[in-house]
Parts: C-alpha cells; sequence; structure tokens
C-alpha cells in the first residue's frame, strides 16, 4: 500500500499549523479586536491573510493590524499599517506587505502595511512572516462603522516549548 501525502501535511511542513477565524467584522471607529491570542511562548507567525466573505461597507474605512503583549506596550500598527478596506468585494485577499525601508526607532518599527487586492479577481503574494510574543494580534479601524466580514488565516511555528495560537 502507498502512502499518499495529504494537501494540509504539505501546508503544515511548509508553513506550520494552521489556525482559521471565520467570519470577523471588523471593530467599530477607534476601536480594536482581537484576532488570534498567543499563549505559552513566542511564535514565528509564517503567514497572516484575510478574504473577505462578506461585502465591506463604505470606501473609507481603514484596518491596521497591531500587537498588544501580556508584557509590555500595545502597538496598534506594530504588524501593520494602515490600509483601506472599505467596499473590498467578497473574495478580495488581504495581506502583509513588506516595508521596503525601516525608518523610525526601534521601539517604532512597524513589518509592513496592509495590501488589498483591487477584485476578488487578483492574487496575492505570500505574507511576510513575524515574530510575536504572548498576548494578542489585533485589528483596528478608523471609520464610523463598517459592516461585512473578513475570513482570516494565520500559519504558525512555536519558538518556544508550549507556545500556541488561538
Amino acid at each position: 500500500m502507498s502512502v499518499i501525502i495529504q494537501g494540509y501535511q504539505l501546508r503544515e511542513i511548509g508553513f506550520g499549523v494552521q489556525v482559521i477565524k471565520a467570519a470577523q467584522t471588523p471593530p467599530n471607529s477607534g476601536a480594536s479586536a482581537t484576532l488570534y491570542t498567543v499563549a505559552g511562548g513566542a511564535v514565528l507567525v509564517t503567514s497572516l491573510l484575510g478574504r473577505v466573505s462578506t461585502v465591506l461597507s463604505g470606501s473609507t474605512g481603514t484596518l491596521a493590524l497591531g500587537i498588544k503583549p501580556s508584557a509590555g506596550t500595545e502597538e496598534t500598527a506594530g504588524i501593520a499599517t494602515a490600509e483601506v478596506i472599505g467596499g473590498l468585494e467578497v473574495g478580495t485577499w488581504i495581506r502583509i506587505q513588506a516595508a521596503s525601508v525601516v525608518t523610525g526607532t526601534p521601539d517604532a518599527y512597524t513589518i509592513g502595511k496592509l495590501a488589498v487586492g483591487g477584485h476578488a479577481g487578483n492574487a496575492m503574494f505570500a505574507t511576510v512572516p513575524f515574530v510575536v510574543s504572548p498576548g494578542v494580534i489585533e485589528a483596528t479601524v478608523a471609520v464610523a462603522t463598517m459592516t461585512g466580514k473578513i475570513d482570516w488565516y494565520l500559519t504558525y511555528v512555536p519558538l518556544d516549548t508550549g507556545a500556541s495560537v488561538s
């Protein structure tokens, strides 16, 4: 009998453990919402992607991704600076684009900015890997109220024994 490697096994070999958060509504203006919780130690996030599952309202709403560590200072755009997501159609991908130039002081670095497909037919490059300490990965929105939903896909590799993402 032959052994066939399944698709999810290939994904785990290449990217690590996958955690999917389906149908998350962006928070209201100025508010942050937890996307993922990192517990038990640091993890290497190998990919973080969003896919619009219900049309996002408006045309000016922006989304930033940040980190709120269990110990230390919150950085609401510590992963990716804000990008307009209002008006995105179903199937549009959202990812982190690497910063081409790192500027600022070491305590104000950002991995990159959000990159969004123009519509559902746009392909996206893989996201930028980054390390997260225990705490939460959160989304912060700047618009009065935004309706619609985003499915989030995260893959990670534990750096510390017992580290996990939920």
